[in-house]
């Protein structure tokens, strides 16, 4: 069963923002959220990723009524960055590589939760916020 934590990069940055955009060029992955007052987060992940996917959360009915019936409601409403272990996402990931990564990687899953969107990254580092 996949296993939601919250996760704090750093503690001055807000529970909630909402997402941006989404950049994957010669510099990494570049995720771009606000906050309520505009100010701008960008999470870099420059290291090793897999795989990412970006979701419209109304399509993840599934993963909401989990979220639902295993966590009170605030948990994860009033937040966006989590991680998540006995991810479904990586046993994904590791069927189609045939666990090719699995015995030389730590691979995390990174979730960032908004209003309108489920950004899902598969990478062997955490991201560096360079807000």
């Amino acid at each position: 069963m996949e296993k939601w934590e919250r996760w704090t990069v750093n503690p001055e940055i807000p529970a909630k923002l909402e997402f941006q955009a989404l950049i994957d060029d010669k510099d990494g992955l570049r995720l771009v959220l606000t906050d309520v007052h505009e100010n701008t987060y960008t999470f870099l992940f420059d290291g090793l990723v897999l795989s990412y996917r970006n979701t419209d959360e109304g399509t993840l009915n599934r993963t909401l009524e989990h979220l639902y019936k295993h966590y009170d409601p605030d948990f994860y409403g009033d937040w966006t960055l989590f991680q998540v272990t006995d991810s479904n996402y990586l046993k994904w990931l590791a069927e189609e590589s045939t666990n090719i990564y699995e015995t030389v990687y730590n691979i995390q899953h990174y979730a960032f939760l908004t209003s309108h969107d489920v950004i899902e990254v598969l990478s062997t580092d955490p991201p560096t916020l360079i807000s």
